[in-house]
């Protein structure tokens, strides 16, 4: 049953990260059984998951999908902020330091070309996709699995509330990106920083205006 309930989470999981479910949908265990083909009690535990992530609320008669407030997600991207600059800083230094493969940085380089790309074709989804690719591959690359935990755990939500504002970010992101690729590849820890808090900086300002102008 352990197996089936990891399998459940996960399956879910996905689909809320995919945009399946809009904010503020309504998830019953019924209808969950019947999109993955599963009985009640994986899926329960996996919306008991679900809701210790963060990205279903309970209402007493079910659970609904979550949504950020302008001030939770004010929140959120001071706290990505600071994490991706912390994780760009490691991958800098272990760059510097020899740790990281010349294949490893290839791939990264390769993500960040990817948004680009995908943003100029103006694909949004494909935009979406190719960001958190990136991000988490930054992650990844800073050596240390709590941070990659916790930023994959704040992304997660991010792609719920905030897929359509990546449209409006296609150009900030590729410029940013660039910036952080550069400045690990050539091992410099301190710009490596400099470069993610900014990015994540200007993305949290675009999404405020967005949200204030209703979009």
């Amino acid at each position: 049953m352990h197996n089936q309930a990891e399998l459940a989470y996960r399956r879910l999981r996905e689909r809320l990260i995919a945009g399946r479910y809009n904010p503020g949908d309504r998830l019953t265990e019924l209808g969950i059984c019947e999109d993955l083909g599963m009985s009640r009690t994986p899926v329960r535990e996996a919306l008991r998951r679900l809701q210790s992530d963060g990205l279903v609320a309970s209402t007493g008669r079910g659970v609904v999908v979550s949504s950020l407030s302008e001030e939770d997600m004010r929140h959120a991207t001071d706290l990505q902020g600071a994490l991706e600059a912390l994780a760009a800083r490691l991958a800098a230094t272990a760059q510097r330091d020899g740790h990281l493969s010349p294949a490893q940085m290839r791939q990264f380089e390769a993500a960040g070309r990817h948004v680009e790309e995908r943003g100029a074709a103006g694909d949004v989804e494909g935009t979406w996709k190719a960001n958190l690719d990136f991000h988490m591959m930054l992650a990844r690359l800073s050596g240390n699995p709590l941070l990659e935990d916790a930023l994959e755990r704040i992304w997660a939500r991010f792609s719920i509330v905030s897929r359509s504002n990546i449209s409006r970010r296609t150009r900030l992101n590729a410029v940013h990106h660039a910036m952080i690729v550069r400045a690990i590849s050539e091992g410099d820890p301190e710009a490596a920083a400099c470069a993610a808090a900014d990015h994540a900086r200007e993305a949290s300002i675009t999404y405020s205006r967005n949200l204030a102008s209703g979009d």
